[in-house]
């Protein structure tokens, strides 16, 4: 299989996640592209032009990470990151990683929208969006978040996501009203499979 993925896509960085906790280093292939230039192999796997996109030993692919990450944890008989389907804690758990993907959607609005052109860029959207991304942040940092806790895709998304704000929107400075929370990511961040994908 071959992933491909962005270094700096916190969407790609939830699937390079998935393949190192579960196992999957020998399986997949990591393919580093660059979306916007749209190149021809990624174009091949995903019309989209984004990333991550998986192409499969089979030939088919699945695009967007949600999918991908449920794929991936399917492939090994290591401890799943997703609840089970009768589980109660389910929903529970997809609602907060929806929650991450949603301020990795506004924080990358954010990023995209602040490359466009004085004349062009709209402060008020960058405003929306950064409102957005505090009041999420506030409903994250209520969570009962414990770094010594499994891991599930929850957990990972809420890491890529603050650790994308404070890698490219740092004026946000999150950490100075959410200690707690703070101390969590920094605690949970040593795990290997989250250092070693990190962005720098």
């Amino acid at each position: 299989m071959q992933l491909f993925f962005a270094p700096f896509s916190p969407y790609a960085r939830k699937c390079r996640v998935m393949v190192i906790e579960k196992g999957l280093e020998k399986r997949v292939e990591l393919v580093n592209v660059a979306p916007m230039e749209n190149p021809p192999e990624l174009l091949e796997v995903n019309p989209l032009a984004s990333v991550p996109a998986l192409l499969l030993d089979n030939g088919k692919a699945l695009c967007e990470s949600p999918v991908i990450c449920e794929y991936l944890d399917t492939l090994s008989d290591k401890p799943s990151l997703f609840p089970a389907f009768n589980s109660s804690k389910r929903f529970e758990v997809l609602g907060a990683a929806a929650l991450a993907d949603g301020v990795m959607d506004a924080a990358v609005s954010c990023v995209l929208e602040s490359r466009k052109p004085d004349d062009k860029r709209s402060p008020e959207w960058i405003a929306r969006k950064e409102n957005a991304i505090r009041r999420s942040i506030k409903t994250i940092a209520r969570l009962p978040l414990d770094a010594k806790a499994p891991l599930d895709i929850a957990t990972i998304g809420i890491v890529i996501a603050l650790d994308y704000i404070g890698f490219r929107l740092p004026h946000l400075a999150w950490r100075s009203e959410h200690a707690a929370l703070a101390a969590w990511l920094d605690e949970i961040s040593q795990r290997p499979s989250l250092a070693d994908t990190a962005p720098r």
